[in-house]
């Protein structure tokens, strides 16, 4: 059994192997992440990289997610904050990331306009668009007033998009009536 682990090498690792790695590379990374209490900050900057390494490494942070819930959450503000400054693509992440561990409140502001924006925008793909209005819908149970701006969404973007995003937007629009 190996007992020494260099955070280095794992770095370096991650950085070569991201471009061509699979769900299950990255679950196993994922996992090692958690268990060894690697800190994201201290792998942020493979986000600063090559686009396919910093895709990948988003991925990577839902793998985490998907693992420890509470673990992507208190990592996120940062992230958010980090992403401020790179490409605006990284950021529909945050739908999947707020979808799967929650939106941290010092986000929720931030969190809520982008959200809607996507939802809005015809720029957005439609997996983002449900992952954004699942979210949001998460969020009217915090904040009530969000409820009638979210229906009205919901039945402008209805007819635009595929029918699982209508079935989607039917179920929750009827959930939002009770």
């Amino acid at each position: 059994m190996n007992l020494s682990f260099s955070y280095t090498e794992f770095y370096r690792h991650l950085e070569f192997s991201l471009p061509a790695s699979t769900v299950e590379q990255r679950k196993k990374w994922a996992a090692t992440i958690i268990e060894k209490d690697i800190a994201i900050k201290d792998l942020s900057g493979l986000m600063k990289g090559e686009q396919k390494v910093a895709t990948r490494f988003l991925w990577l942070l839902t793998e985490i997610g998907e693992l420890n819930a509470n673990r992507l959450f208190t990592e996120l503000p940062f992230v958010l904050e980090l992403c401020e400054d790179l490409n605006p693509v990284y950021k529909t992440s945050f739908a999947v990331f707020w979808l799967v561990a929650g939106v941290p409140p010092e986000n929720e502001g931030k969190a809520i306009d982008l959200l809607f924006r996507w939802l809005l925008s015809a720029d957005t793909n439609v997996t983002i668009k449900s992952r954004s209005l699942l979210v949001l819908f998460k969020l009217t149970e915090k904040y009530p007033e969000l409820r009638n701006e979210l229906k009205l969404c919901l039945k402008d973007q209805m007819d635009k998009h595929t029918n699982d995003f209508k079935k989607r937007a039917d179920k929750l629009l009827l959930k939002m009536e009770q």
